[in-house]
Parts: structure tokens; sequence; C-alpha cells
């Protein structure tokens, strides 16, 4: 009894050990207390009352971003969203794009997402990982909040529980 009980417990702490992060260091069920040693409140951190905001994080040599991880009525790592800080052109969106695809392989899905020109166009790309996180990339095109990266984000990836979608 007392083998199968280390073998079960190895076989838990081996299976944590090899899960990818959903974000950084994030992982979804970390209290906000365990996020929040991870990244202490200070300059490029704000503590906000249903998420935690990471300014300037570094995406790629030239492009920057800003995170949010958010949390459930629990205090638990709920969602990270990634929005790109603006590029000229949406650059960034492109450089992004092509690193997932390289990372994750093609999107399983790819749309144009329609709406008002308040809503900020743009076209969708998702990916489901293998460890039940789902990815969703929207990369802005067109509109006078963001379309192409002018004003805000150019582009924002979010990740959430496959499990947690409402069908």
């Amino acid at each position: 009894m007392k083998k199968v009980l280390i073998a079960v417990a190895a076989m838990g702490i081996a299976t944590q050990a090899h899960a990818e992060p959903v974000w950084g260091k994030v992982e979804f069920g970390m209290t906000r207390a365990e996020v929040e040693a991870l990244y202490p409140r200070g300059e490029g951190v704000d503590y906000q009352s249903k998420a935690i905001e990471i300014s300037d994080v570094r995406i790629t040599e030239k492009c920057q971003a800003e995170a949010n991880i958010r949390f459930d009525a629990g205090g638990m790592v709920s969602e990270v969203m990634i929005a790109g800080n603006p590029s000229m052109g949406g650059r960034c969106s492109n450089d992004v794009l092509t690193a997932l695809s390289a990372k994750y392989g093609q999107p399983s899905n790819w749309d144009n997402s329609a709406g008002s020109i308040l809503a900020r166009q743009g076209k969708v790309a998702m990916w489901a990982r293998s460890d039940g996180v789902a990815m969703r990339f929207k990369k802005f095109e067109n509109g006078v909040f963001g379309g192409g990266g002018l004003a805000k984000a150019s582009w924002e990836l979010s990740y959430t529980k496959a499990d947690n979608i409402a069908l």
C-alpha cells in the first residue's frame, strides 16, 4: 500500500512538472496570492480588483505588450489576456501570429470578425493546446480605435480553459 501511495504521488509530481504554464509562470488554479508573489506590486505591475496588470512585457525583440491576469469570483486565475502595444501598421501582430503558428501549428480556426467601426474589426485565430488551454488571437485590421495598431493594441491574445467555454 505504501508503494502505491508513493507511486501515485510521484506521478502527480511528474504531471505537474511537465505541464506547460498558461502564460509565463502563471497557471490556471493559482490563487491571487500566488500570482502576487510572482509579480510584486511596483513599477509596471498594477493590482486591480479583478486583475493584475503587467506593463511593458517583451513579446519579441521589437514588440511589447500589456498582460492582464484575471481572476474569478473565488480569486483563482481564470484568464490571461495579452494586448499588444501600438505598432505602425500592425507589424507586431504579424510577428506574434507568425511565432504562434511556428510554435503551435496552423490555427484550428481563422475567421473575420464582423462588427461596427467601434468594435475594432479584425481576424481571429484559435488554437487548442493539448493541455486544455484555448488560445484566441485577434489581429485588428481597421477602425479608429485600434485598426492596424495606431491608437491601441493591434492584437490581443487570450488564454482560457477550454472547458470553461460555454457552447
